[in-house]
């Protein structure tokens, strides 16, 4: 059975940064410097808040996962692209980020069809990029370090695979994944974050109108119970995602825009607890 996730391979749809205007030398010549000085004051009064945080780090919350992570829009037939991804205005990493009103930045990673449990380099996708979240997770620690909150959802690919499939394999293989990752961040040095372990919501029935086996249902009912064994055996915080609601989306694998603004609240509770 393939991967429940479908891969980002090769087409990702890159968010193209704004085009910025530059004063040319002419300008300059020509009083430009004295244009620049009044840009600037105006920029230092339109934004005072911005200018007295200069120097503060605000804490970061690293949200790593797969593609429901990463904000798959549910779809059953491919469109002009293999994908599709929601804005920033849906994806709950970002809706947790503004939900925390300047007090912290969420630093989002989610790679469609990244499975939990696979040992390095076991699995890759067609463009050589590995499935598995070990050849991830360590690098995107130390790319952001210092974390001071570490939000881990994954599982739903391991399903998939012969390997895994079974909820008490997955989940302790999932946490050695995690410590692995805090393992990266100790090396760094500073307090190690606060993670929590958070169990995907179970598929829905529409997955078996795609081919998909019907005991990976039940299966995936199962990921809580053994997820949530392996936040109390660790000292980690534990969240169910299905508190977010059913997977009635078109394909019941990935969140439409409610259960993306729901996830985010009830993350927004826990971490601020």
């Amino acid at each position: 059975m393939p991967p429940l996730d479908h891969a980002a391979e090769s087409k990702h749809r890159a968010l193209r940064p704004s085009r910025r205007g530059f004063l040319s030398a002419a300008v300059a010549a020509t009083g430009g410097a004295a244009l620049i000085a009044t840009s600037g004051e105006a920029q230092a009064r339109a934004q005072p808040a911005a200018k007295q945080r200069s120097g503060k780090r605000l804490p970061t919350i690293l949200a790593f996962g797969d593609s429901n992570t990463w904000g798959y829009v549910p779809q059953v037939d491919d469109g002009p692209t293999r994908y599709a991804r929601y804005d920033q205005s849906v994806r709950w990493p970002m809706v947790l980020d503004r939900a925390g009103g300047g007090r912290f930045r969420v630093v989002e990673y989610g790679i469609c069809g990244l499975v939990g449990g696979l040992a390095s380099g076991e699995a890759k996708f067609e463009d050589g990029t590995s499935r598995a979240a070990i050849d991830h997770i360590r690098g995107v620690i130390l790319a952001n370090w210092p974390i001071a909150g570490f939000v881990v959802m994954l599982g739903t690919n391991d399903l998939a695979y012969p390997s895994l499939s079974q909820p008490e394999i997955i989940a302790p293989k999932i946490a050695a994944t995690v410590l692995a990752a805090l393992e990266s961040h100790k090396w760094m040095g500073g307090p190690l974050p606060a993670v929590t372990l958070v169990s995907p919501i179970p598929l829905g029935q529409r997955v078996v109108d795609l081919g998909i086996a019907a005991d990976a249902i039940s299966r995936s009912q199962q990921l809580a119970p053994a997820l949530s064994e392996q936040a109390r055996l660790h000292g980690w915080r534990f969240l169910d995602a299905s508190g977010a609601g059913d997977l009635n989306s078109a394909d019941g694998i990935h969140w439409d825009v409610s259960h993306h603004h729901r996830f985010a609240n009830m993350l927004k509770h826990l971490i601020s607890t």
